[in-house]
């Protein structure tokens, strides 16, 4: 499977800005879950997503010299993709944006 329109993906990733400030990391931390093709994430990053299977890792760098005229700043990212699944009809029709758990199973989901 990979990561497409009305899927669920499940990744972990890193931030840097151009000053090589850690803004957010949670590469050994649980993972973060977002619908994909509804804007809930950086949309750049969504972009940069699409097409990646479960366990595929990418390194991204964002910037307004990439055509990414939203951004303010350089953007560093390592991303890697833990799952992905279909959404739910009931999370396509509300948008909505399952977030972690409270505890995890492995990678196979949330509990």
């Amino acid at each position: 499977m990979k990561v497409e329109d009305k899927t669920v993906v499940s990744i972990r990733y890193k931030m840097q800005n151009s000053k090589g400030e850690i803004l957010e990391d949670n590469l050994n931390g649980l993972p973060v879950h977002y619908l994909h093709g509804i804007g809930s994430i950086l949309p750049a990053l969504e972009a940069e997503l699409e097409g990646l299977k479960e366990g595929e890792e990418k390194q991204l760098f964002l910037s307004k010299e990439k055509g990414y005229m939203d951004l303010d700043d350089e953007f560093y990212i390592e991303v890697v993709v833990d799952s992905i699944r279909f959404a739910t009809d009931k999370e396509i029709e509300g948008g909505l944006n399952p977030q972690v758990a409270d505890s995890y199973c492995g990678p196979e989901g949330c509990c």
